[in-house]
């Protein structure tokens, strides 16, 4: 059993102790985009994080690691020669400090689950807690759910097997009189109806050489153990469908071609231990499958007779919960008993600040009617917050997508060069006037950074049309501002339609609307006069 492994910091070149990775455990205290050494305690034992396997420095001593593109939560594999399953760790990296405190992007998370927990989905490492159920079907939710519940679902199945419900089946047969054990009431009526049996079973001889030889069957009743019943059958149906899901999961990661992307964690490393992964509990499963009870038991559709027989014995009602919880669908709320697989850090921030801004908007203009489109309700885009009232419109698009050369998208937007995606646009429309900026969020702080940045502020300016005319703005948001401030400055954002504004927290979006609002020529004052009640649906892809 290992005692655990010591982590270290890279820092000039000397190691700086961090802490140990013990088992129940999180270490805390990592951060992205710093480089750390975990010492080897065995030559040929390996380390993996989430799956991909981490290299040795020259000298042998140390893996070596550098988180990057995450934070949060962690899984750590520790593979040691003689020892058939791996020591498991979690390791808690924070974001970048110079970015955003842990605790605010923590909130970030928490707000993104409350407003549409589908913004936090993707295939990062670092996980987070999320639960319940959804219409969207998505591969890694499902490929985690299925990993986080799998071994104690097997462990369930595994007591249900040592102690399966046994029901009596009822039948009767016809068995000659010598051979019968066990007589009841309808046994006594039908030997009524046969006075020769009758009294051949009573020793009267007068009768007794023909109806021993002509007719001597009872009618008899049976009652014969099985295992074929609403509780193994429930629970064998079930037990197919996970069969199912793993196979699918298995085919499509089989088929899995990964994006090459210098803002995304590689998944290409990590696909053979996963598929191995499905491949070993594929076997375990099968295995269980052509066991008793659920190899006697009829495969059957839930049931209330099935369900109510599992609420009867705790074994089985923890196995088909567990099952659930493998079988379940999509995301809809927080959960502790569930890790996901995250977005990238600046695609969290980046939706948050959509969230942000959705939110601001709803409460700064109350008078509005609004809807949330997304899925195969909108086109053109990934996201939609449409707000009404009168004759006004608000629009806040997140990926608007912009074709190229002046090929205008069914909401009038275009590039008179490449195909563009602003990250969010802000559209006010009052009669037939249409007014619009761009905002592009960067996960970024320093002043390299952002003005490596900025150069999205002006492509955004100078290449988007909406009806032949440009965006009143092109800004950035980022969550903090080192060294470039003449960018937030109103007479610099005036004379060059460029600049930036500071979003890390949703005291600042207040602000932030009320002067983008000034931009756009919303004045309260002149909205139209017959105004909607405030609503808010969302929309989904059926």
């Amino acid at each position: 059993m290992s005692l655990g492994l010591s982590v270290y910091e890279e820092r000039n070149g000397e190691l700086h102790p961090v802490g140990l990775l013990v088992e129940e455990s999180c270490l805390q205290g990592l951060q992205e985009g710093r480089s750390y050494r975990i010492q080897v305690d065995q030559a040929d034992s390996q380390l993996f994080v989430d799956d991909a396997l981490l290299s040795k420095d020259p000298t042998g001593q140390y893996w070596c690691w550098t988180p990057g593109f995450f934070a949060g939560v962690l899984v750590v594999e520790h593979e040691q020669p003689g020892r058939r399953e791996p020591t498991c760790f979690r390791v808690d990296v924070a974001p970048h400090p110079g970015k955003s405190g842990r605790d605010q992007y923590l909130e970030y998370i928490e707000q993104i689950a409350d407003y549409d927990p589908d913004l936090l989905l993707g295939t990062e490492p670092a996980r987070t807690g999320l639960g319940g159920r959804a219409n969207d079907l998505q591969l890694w939710i499902r490929y985690v759910r299925l990993r986080s519940f799998i071994e104690r679902y097997l462990t369930a199945l595994r007591v249900i097997t040592e102690r399966p419900v046994v029901r009596f089946a009822h039948h009767r047969e016809q068995m000659p009189v010598q051979l019968a054990r066990r007589v009841d009431n309808q046994t006594i009526r039908r030997l009524a109806a046969n006075p020769q049996l009758l009294s051949a079973i009573a020793r009267q001889q007068d009768y007794a050489s023909t109806a021993i030889l002509e007719d001597n069957r009872l009618d008899v009743p049976f009652n014969e153990p099985t295992l074929d019943n609403p509780a193994n059958r429930l629970m064998a149906s079930q037990l197919n469908e996970v069969l199912r899901l793993t196979d699918w999961l298995a085919e499509r990661l089989a088929n899995f071609r990964a994006n090459q992307s210098d803002t995304e964690t590689d998944m290409a490393a990590r696909l053979p231990r996963r598929l191995a992964f499905l491949t070993a509990t594929h076997k375990r499963l099968i295995k269980l499958s052509r066991s008793q009870p659920f190899c006697d038991a009829r495969q059957t559709r839930d049931d209330v007779a099935g369900l109510n027989a599992v609420a009867g014995h705790p074994h089985y009602d923890l196995a088909y919960r567990l099952g659930n919880r493998i079988l379940r669908n999509g995301l809809s709320e927080q959960a502790v008993d569930e890790q996901h697989y995250l977005a990238p850090t600046w695609q969290i921030y980046e939706n948050w600040c959509f969230v942000v801004l959705a939110q601001a908007l709803e409460e700064q203009l109350p008078e509005f009617s609004w809807r949330l489109l997304k899925g195969r309700q909108i086109s053109w885009a990934e996201r939609m917050l449409e707000g009404t009232a009168g004759g006004a419109r608000v629009r806040l698009y997140t990926q608007l997508v912009c074709p190229s050369l002046e090929s205008a998208n069914s909401h009038g937007y275009c590039s008179i060069s490449r195909e563009r995606r602003p990250d969010l646009v802000l559209e006010y429309k009052c009669g037939e006037e249409v007014r619009y900026l761009c905002l592009d969020s960067k996960y970024t702080a320093s002043k390299s950074g952002i003005l490596d940045s900025m150069a999205s502020a002006h492509v955004y300016r100078d290449s988007i049309r909406c009806r032949g005319k440009a965006p009143i703005l092109s800004a950035l948001l980022v969550p903090a501002n080192q060294d470039a401030e003449l960018l937030e400055q109103h007479e610099y954002i005036d004379a060059h339609g460029v600049g930036l504004y500071q979003l890390a927290e949703y005291g600042q979006v207040e602000r932030i609307l009320t002067e983008l609002f000034n931009r756009l020529g919303i004045q309260r004052d002149n909205l139209p006069a017959d105004l909607g009640t405030k609503s808010h649906q969302i929309f989904t892809a059926d």
